[in-house]
């Protein structure tokens, strides 16, 4: 089973289910907007990277060829697809890109790319991206990118017409992926005893977002 995701609590949530050696685990950057059902505008292209969550020696050589064979198949595609022998490292750093970028245009309006115009923007995507690196320095995982807030910038270029996915819930009363993605930043600085206080304010703007469209859908 394969979970292609923004935040965390997937790969938990499906080991539940299934044991852990039949999880691929993985992210991909690339930008889309829903324009009707069935129907969504590409908006950019970003990295795909998928990698086993866990495995036995006796399931090692089966999983690796399963891994190459599904990024082959994904790249054949046109999504290029790498595996990853890191994949924590990986939806993590994937994790605080999306921190950065997704809350930020649910409460501006703004696509990707704008996020970079201003002062003020390009200053919260980086006080997001520190205080989630200095988290996940604790934690004792790797980041795939050396300088993540470099690789903030460069996949809101990557993806500058991109309407995140949680700018477009919020426009369509929808519930948003906030709780998995910076609330799940602020709950492992908790489990760390320290705080978190930019994405738990990032957390809280957006839940209020949502408070107020479940408001004005049900006057």
């Amino acid at each position: 089973m394969i979970s292609l995701q923004n935040g965390l609590g997937n790969l938990e949530a499906i080991a539940q289910m299934v044991t852990p050696e039949k999880i691929i685990g993985g992210i991909t950057s690339h930008g889309a907007t829903l324009i009707d059902i069935g129907h969504i505008r590409h908006a950019g292209k970003g990295d795909t990277i998928i990698g086993r969550v866990q495995r036995s020696e006796v399931m090692n050589k089966r999983i690796d060829e399963d891994l190459y064979k599904i990024a082959d198949l994904l790249s054949q595609a046109k999504i290029e697809t790498e595996v990853s022998a890191d994949i924590e490292g990986t939806i993590w750093s994937k994790l605080i890109i999306n921190a950065a970028i997704n809350p930020l245009t649910a409460i501006t309006r703004l696509k990707n790319g704008q996020l970079l115009n201003s002062e003020e923007t390009r200053r919260l995507l980086d006080l997001v991206a520190e205080e989630a690196g200095k988290i996940v320095k604790l934690v004792g995982i790797s980041l795939v990118y050396p300088d993540i807030k470099s690789k903030v910038y460069d996949v809101c270029k990557a993806t500058a017409q991109n309407t995140s996915s949680m700018l477009q819930d919020i426009l369509r009363g929808r519930r948003t992926e906030i709780d998995a993605i910076n609330g799940a930043i602020v709950a492992k600085a908790k489990d760390l005893n320290i705080d978190a206080p930019v994405n738990e304010m990032l957390t809280c703007l957006v839940k209020t977002l949502e408070n107020c469209n479940r408001v004005n859908l049900n006057p």
